[in-house]
């Protein structure tokens, strides 16, 4: 499939995504493919780059831009399209059209959602809701150096969004691919939830 890979097939491909309801079943090595093709792009472009064909190099670099514009589209479409399968635990949505990377993906997911829930049941995670409260009531009282130096924070990868979140008396919104720092125990029951992903 590799010679198959150019700008006009991902481009056809976001149209069929977006068309069908259902996943749009792909071969296995579909990502290879990609990257092997946006690998070969980037030689290219680094080549007339040297041997300064502008007008060449800068085609290139429009191809480029708009196959890792339609890749993107691609991989939200298909993991919409995973997400909801998983939430109404419909797995013929997605039998047989998962690739390697995205059945890893699935089945992670439902790893995270099975603890998740069962965490839930036992009440071994509750966001505490007085925080907001408990400050106002509380005078205000600025850290001292040693206790900021003694509190850990973590930067967390935002995964998918999270509209309403209070993290230390504060109410945040979280979007999908943001990267924050966050103090470790709200990084932690992120990562665990599977709702971002801990990259410190």
């Amino acid at each position: 499939m590799k010679g198959d890979i150019n700008r006009n097939f991902l481009n056809s491909m976001v149209r069929l995504e977006i068309k069908n309801i259902e996943l749009t079943e792909v071969p296995s090595t579909f990502y290879k493919d990609v990257k092997n093709y946006l690998d070969d792009l980037r030689t290219r472009i680094e080549t007339e780059t040297i041997k300064k064909n502008s007008r060449t190099a800068s085609r290139l670099n429009q191809e480029m831009e708009d196959s890792e514009g339609f890749l993107k589209r691609i991989v939200e479409q298909r993991i919409s399209k995973i997400l909801q399968a998983r939430a109404l635990s419909d797995k013929e949505m997605i039998e047989g059209k998962l690739t390697p990377e995205e059945q890893i993906f699935y089945e992670n997911l439902s790893n995270a959602v099975s603890d998740f829930s069962e965490e839930l049941l036992k009440g071994e995670i509750i966001l505490e809701k007085n925080e907001q409260k408990e400050k106002t009531e509380k005078p205000e009282v600025t850290d001292t150096k040693e206790e900021k130096e003694e509190e850990k924070f973590s930067i967390v990868h935002i995964l998918q969004d999270i509209p309403d979140v209070s993290i230390m008396g504060r109410k945040l919104i979280l979007r999908k691919e943001d990267i924050v720092t966050l103090p470790e125990k709200y990084a932690d029951i992120i990562n665990k939830q599977g709702l971002g992903k801990k990259l410190t």
